[in-house]
Order: structure tokens, then C-alpha cells, then sequence
């Protein structure tokens, strides 16, 4: 085998795709755990919800291509560095060439939930279990949703108003603590409130009720709520169980060069399954960012001279039925911010930026040159002066044509044609 890849989602798939592209001489082999690859994990809460068909999740099929192999429903128990292959739990065993792991995460379950053993409790990350839950939901509208984080108000965003009853649960004092800053999330919860989402924020379940084997109730500061679906969004963590033997974790933790190499010159990293190391450690574990990973992976595998991922911020854009969000980058704490806002049309941005610099925001109701400004973010260079002007939204600013913002679109797009990893 040339180049094998654990781990079918976004990260994995969009390798094998760019190396099947830009080597059409080399052979690949999939190996995932779930039986169907190449679908939008995004798109899981409007698959639930019944409003998106199931065809419409899926990205990519299956073709007719010997030289991709696709392994699906199976998981690899071990990696053989020496040997250089694979143990999968079928007795099969895969060589390689060259390694990526783009095996992704596995969801956090609290104690309380694991120790529940009743029906109506689900931790989704994979179209088997959304599937399950779309199943369940008519029958069961009560729903809790225990996380704030973004999986977990895009699904209370999507579950609301399709005759459910929500209830967001957060343990922190806003909602998005790692993505906004609380001025911010409060446009985000009033949006959601509207919606007749019920939000309770500085709170986690304590206890789950039980009426034969299916989940009753929830018990929160103390005080039960009706609870017949309960939702675990509070994160994950990366799934690297099959590399317990290998010599290759560091306290734990998959850890990769910025051009996405780990320790073995022949395997590779990528997406929610790495933590990068350049001046420190970075986990930007978002769809965007497994994306481009598997893609600057793929040309790395086999480069004499493999290129660095410069990106490393947790960028990401949705909707939230009806609110526009994008974040450029979590809030920094000890940087200056700089702020607009139009309350009348639920409209929030903000910047945060260290000398002249932008270092992260967030733009909530109108996203309008989000990108440009998330490649000011990477390409620096930015003054305090420009940042007013350019973070006003685009009918405001960049329309206007004013000098400094062409500069700045100009030099955007020559970062862009270039190529940002």
C-alpha cells in the first residue's frame, strides 16, 4: 500500500480525494469505523429535526476508483510502526507507506449520564446515532440539551419550533464561552430565547429520573425538568486509543510539527485527532480547519519538502435558524477590543487585537467580509486606525473603496491565490 489513511471524516476523506488528485499514481486505503462515509457531520442537527433528507448530508459516494480502497465498519486496534501496519479488529492487518490518523474525536459523557443505562440518552457525533435520535424525537419532544458550546446551540437553534420542547444547559455564565466574549453571547441567548428556548446558564445536570427504561427527567440546581431526550454536547476528545502501544502520543496527546508530521517521518496527523506544536499547542478543532489539514496532509505525505499550516485559529461560520454567526477567533483575554454594534438590527461585531494586530472576534447578524477580515488576522500588518474602518460590515466600509481597506483587500486576495494553509 502507498498511503493509508484511519479516519473517514472531513480530514480523512479530503486527503485520500487530494492525493487520488495530485498522485493519480498512488494507491490509497480508507479505514473507518462507521459503515457510511462523506457526510456533513455539520448538517446532523437538520437531519434530526427532519427539515434536511438524508441524501442531502451526503458530500461524496463511493467510486469507481481501484486505486482507493474504502474499509468501512472497522476499527484498527493497533498501529506497527516497525512493521509498518495496521491490526484491524476483523484479524485483517493493512501495510503502509505512509500513515495519516484522522481518527477525530469521540464524545465527552459525564459520570451521571454513563451510570443512567436508559433509553433517550445521546452523545451525537455519527450519523448512527442522529439517525437513532430522529427516530426517537416524535415520540419524545421533551428535550435537554446539555452543552452551550457551538454543536450544542446549532442543535437547540434547530430543534426549537418543530414542536419540541429545548432546554440549553450551560456550565459556564454565557453561552460559546470558548468562541465569545459574554457581551457577545448575549445577542446569541436573546436570539434563542425568542425562540422559546429555555437557557440555564452556570448549571449541569445532577441527576437523571428514570421511568422504566426510558429518561424522565433531569435534576439541575437541585430542581427536576421534564427531560425525554437528552442531548451531550460538551465536547470531546481526540480518539487515539489504537496508539497506546505505539510510542507516538506525548502525555496523551497526538502531537504534530506545523507542516503536520508526528515523530515518525511516516506518519502524519490531522484534524480532531492532533494537537500542533509550534511555540506552544494549538487544538483548532474545527470542520474548516480538519479541511484544510487533510488536505495540506495529503501533499505532505509524500513531499521532499512539506509546507506549514499557518492557519491555526478555530474559524467557523453558521446559522443559527435566522442568525448569522461567524468566529474569527476566541476572545483574548489580555488584548484590546474594538466593538460595533446596531442593537435595533441584531447586529454585534467585535475585534480583539494586539498591536494594530487582530487576534480573534466574532461577527454576529451581519458576517460581511468575514473573510477578508479573518485573512488580516493571518497576514497581520493591520494599524488601530484601519481596524475601526474595517470592522465596520461591508456596506459600511469596504464599499467605500477608502485606501487603507483596498490595501488591505488587496493584499487578502494575494494571500488567498497563493494559498493559506
Amino acid at each position: 500500500m502507498d498511503c493509508v489513511i484511519i479516519g473517514g471524516g472531513v480530514a480523512g476523506l479530503k486527503a485520500a480525494l487530494t492525493i487520488r488528485q495530485q498522485s493519480p499514481e498512488k494507491s490509497v486505503t480508507l479505514v473507518d469505523t462507521e459503515k457510511e462515509i462523506g457526510y456533513y457531520r455539520t448538517l446532523l442537527p437538520q437531519f434530526m429535526n427532519q427539515a434536511l433528507p438524508e441524501k442531502k448530508l451526503f458530500f461524496w459516494s463511493v467510486k469507481d476508483d481501484p486505486q482507493l480502497k474504502v474499509i468501512s465498519g472497522v476499527r484498527v486496534d493497533s498501529v506497527d510502526r516497525r512493521n509498518r501496519c495496521l491490526y484491524l479488529d476483523n484479524r485483517q492487518t493493512v501495510n503502509y507507506q505512509r500513515l495519516l490518523i484522522a481518527t477525530g474525536g469521540k464524545p465527552i459523557v459525564p459520570a451521571v449520564c454513563e451510570q443512567a443505562f436508559c433509553s433517550g440518552i445521546y452523545p451525537v457525533r455519527s450519523l448512527a446515532t442522529a439517525r437513532a435520535a430522529r427516530d426517537w424525537l416524535p415520540a419524545h419532544p421533551e428535550i435537554v440539551i446539555l452543552g452551550g458550546g457551538l454543536v450544542g446551540v446549532k442543535m437547540a437553534a434547530h430543534l426549537a419550533g418543530f414542536n419540541f420542547s429545548v432546554t440549553l444547559i450551560e456550565r459556564e455564565g454565557h453561552l460559546l464561552p470558548q468562541a465569545l466574549s459574554a457581551e457577545a453571547a448575549q445577542l446569541v441567548e436573546a436570539h434563542l430565547e425568542s425562540n422559546n428556548i429555555r437557557l440555564l446558564l452556570g448549571s449541569t445536570v445532577e441527576d437523571i429520573e428514570t421511568a422504566g427504561k426510558n429518561i424522565r427527567a433531569v435534576q439541575v440546581d437541585k430542581k427536576w425538568i421534564p427531560c425525554q431526550t437528552l442531548f451531550i454536547a460538551i465536547g470531546s476528545v481526540p480518539d487515539l486509543d489504537l496508539l497506546k502501544n505505539s510510542d507516538l502520543l506525548q502525555d496523551g496527546q497526538l502531537e504534530v510539527t506545523t507542516a503536520l508530521q508526528t515523530k515518525d517521518r511516516h506518519i502524519f496527523g490531522a484534524g480532531d485527532a492532533v494537537t500542533i506544536v509550534r511555540n506552544g499547542t494549538f487544538t483548532p478543532w474545527t470542520w474548516p480547519q480538519a479541511a484544510v489539514q487533510g488536505q495540506l496532509a495529503a501533499r505532505n505525505l509524500m513531499a521532499s519538502v512539506p509546507l506549514s499550516l499557518n492557519c491555526l485559529s478555530r474559524v467557523n461560520c453558521m446559522n443559527l435558524n435566522g442568525l448569522s454567526l461567524a468566529i474569527l477567533g476566541s476572545p483574548v483575554p489580555e488584548a484590546q477590543r474594538r466593538r460595533y454594534s446596531r442593537p435595533d438590527s441584531n447586529v454585534y461585531r467585535e475585534l480583539f487585537h494586539r498591536d494594530g494586530k487582530i487576534v480573534g472576534g466574532a461577527l454576529i447578524g451581519d458576517i460581511s467580509n468575514g473573510g477578508s477580515l479573518h485573512t488580516l488576522m493571518n497576514i497581520g500588518g493591520s494599524t488601530e486606525a484601519d481596524l475601526e474602518e474595517v470592522l465596520k460590515p461591508c456596506l459600511e466600509s469596504f464599499s467605500i473603496g477608502s485606501s487603507s481597506c483596498t490595501k488591505f483587500r488587496r493584499r487578502a486576495t494575494l494571500t488567498l491565490s497563493e494559498g493559506v494553509y
